[in-house]
């Protein structure tokens, strides 16, 4: 079912998308699947569906008056929680629920886990960006859906976009919706291309990408591949919380003491991350899950270049602690 207000990415697999409907999350995880790269099940809420919602809402003069109040002098905090407030305040329209709830329907409907995040359309528009993981109902992707909108002026993006002279009210944000990899049963981490290795770094559960802990590898592809394997203590990882939501929960000793990744998953990895690279003819970073179930790997982000710290060009973001918060 692909529509004006929804795309799914299995559909979308099949032919290039146009990152300034899907974003570019669905749009690179798109190209990746039609690399014969896993990716989970789902679909994009468009950039025109975000439209409808503004439009419907009559959020434009709300968010006009409060960018204005900005450059008037009101703290960039307070200027962009006004607008979100605004956001959260409001209903999805009837045309875009009815698409989104249908394609939902589509992977199982409620019961089924499904995650939701932003798919920006530039890379000033994706700081801070919201996700929400195990999510089981209509209802709550519906939610999500209106957040990730709202998330488009978090304050670090507003600062940019007037940083860069772009007009705040022709910014969109497209939301991807697939379904949840079960990676608490099994496992999460990154894959990286560096010289003639590909680095991987894994933790058991799912969520946040790998840090103090992880194991890490290095793999070096090709008919007789080297693997270099260091496990690391990995002392907690995330799991679902029932109903919703997820937490942070100890590890085992037995899960301490072993490694995350197999030599065949380590291989399939590295064939990934150099697959990535020649397509997007640059060094990427690929966020992947294991589903501890059947142990199929996915990918389920794609970063092609460096990891971008975030920079503060804009006047007076009010206080050290806001410039912080969104780096």
């Amino acid at each position: 079912m692909n529509s004006e207000y929804v795309v799914q990415l299995n559909d979308a697999a099949k032919a290039a998308l146009d990152p300034s409907q899907v974003g570019l999350k669905v749009a690179r995880l798109a190209e990746l699947a039609r690399q014969g790269i896993r990716v989970p099940a789902g679909f994009a809420v468009t950039a025109a569906a975000y439209r409808e919602f503004v439009r419907d809402a009559r959020l434009g003069p709300a968010i006009a008056q409060a960018i204005r109040r900005f450059r008037a002098g009101r703290e960039l905090a307070v200027a962009a929680a006004e607008i979100r407030s605004a956001f959260r305040d409001e209903s999805v329209p009837a045309s875009v629920a009815d698409e989104i709830l249908a394609a939902y329907d589509e992977l199982g409907g409620d019961g089924t886990d499904v995650a939701v995040r932003c798919s920006p359309v530039t890379v000033a528009d994706g700081l801070q960006d919201e996700v929400f993981l195990h999510l089981t109902t209509a209802a709550d992707v519906l939610a999500a859906c209106r957040r990730c909108f709202a998330s488009l002026y978090n304050p670090v993006a507003v600062g940019n976009r007037e940083a860069e002279g772009l007009d705040q009210l022709k910014a969109v944000m497209p939301v991807a919706v697939q379904r949840m990899v079960p990676a608490d049963l099994g496992g999460t981490g990154t894959a990286r291309g560096e010289s003639a290795f590909v680095r991987v770094r894994a933790t058991w559960g799912l969520g946040d990408a790998p840090t103090a802990g992880a194991d890490q590898y290095s793999v070096h592809p090709g008919d007789r591949p080297l693997i270099v394997r260091h496990c690391g203590n990995k002392p907690a990882k995330k799991v679902y919380a029932y109903p919703r939501g997820t937490r942070t929960v100890p590890t085992t000793p037995q899960e301490q003491a072993a490694l995350v990744l197999s030599d065949n998953d380590l291989q399939t990895l590295a064939r990934w991350s150099v697959l990535a690279d020649k397509h997007f003819r640059r060094p990427t970073t690929l966020d992947w899950a294991k589903d501890g179930r059947t142990g199929e790997l996915f990918v389920v982000e794609v970063r092609p270049g460096p990891i971008p710290t975030t920079t503060i060009r804009y006047r007076d973001l009010s206080t050290r602690e806001i410039a912080k918060e969104y780096r």
